[in-house]
């Protein structure tokens, strides 16, 4: 494990670009940084995206992971400011400069719903995407439709905090709507093995119990639906 890492999951600090120690009060559990890290290193992509970055634990996950060439692109608008209680101070990126993955990150600090559109019509690839950004529902929606609009099919999209009412709408959205498979999940049922990316029968319900944060999903072909399809979610 990156020693910057390391360093933040011990301690539960971490240090801005001003000095300044800083509490991680929001970011992924070790153990579901391994989560993500696993699926990354199972999949090695060319293309990674990240909707959040805060402190940047999970970036450091995902960085830690990622073949050689390869590039994680992270979006946060509140990186160098935000909300009361939400203040990054530029934390995520200085982490990443500790670990020495910046010359492995493309950073945008501005809101998903401007960048995806852009990097959406410049043909960008993703074999990975990771949403943790602004947990409305039209928010994370919109993050996954670009998401889905880049991602190659085979590629895998995880979302973060599904115990949450609207990350875990759009999930059900997904798997009844869309040409996605989960393939992975944390926690995992008991029983259920979730160490492998292969779809499991029967998780469209199991992953929506309370204590189920994180779940994968992977794109099993592009979207076929007629105009006006629907099915009830």
């Amino acid at each position: 494990m990156n020693a910057v890492l390391e360093e933040i999951l011990r301690t539960g600090f971490t240090v801005a670009g001003s000095g300044q120690k800083i509490p991680v009060h929001s970011s992924v559990t070790e153990e579901e940084g391994l989560f993500l890290a696993g699926m990354v290193s199972e999949l090695q992509p060319r293309w990674t995206l990240e909707v959040g970055l805060a402190f940047g634990v999970s970036a450091l996950f995902i960085c830690q992971a990622l073949p050689a060439g390869a590039t994680h692109i992270a979006i946060d608008p509140y990186q160098f400011a935000g909300p009361p209680g939400d203040e990054w101070y530029g934390a995520g990126l200085d982490a990443l400069r500790r670990a020495g993955y910046e010359d492995r990150v493309e950073f945008h600090c501005r809101p998903s719903r401007a960048v995806l559109p852009e990097l959406e019509s410049k043909g960008t690839k993703l074999g990975f995407a990771f949403i943790d950004g602004w947990h409305t529902f039209d928010y994370t929606l919109v993050d996954f439709f670009y998401i889905d609009r880049m991602l190659e099919v085979g590629g895998i999209v995880a979302l973060h905090d599904v115990e949450m009412p609207s990350p875990k709408k759009v999930c059900q959205f997904v798997v009844n709507n869309l040409n996605y498979l989960v393939c992975a999940y944390y926690p995992a049922v008991e029983g259920q093995a979730s160490s492998k990316l292969q779809a499991v029968t029967g998780l469209a319900e199991k992953f929506l119990r309370p204590d189920c944060g994180l779940v994968a999903l992977r794109k099993i072909s592009e979207d076929t639906r007629p105009w006006d399809f629907h099915k009830d979610f």
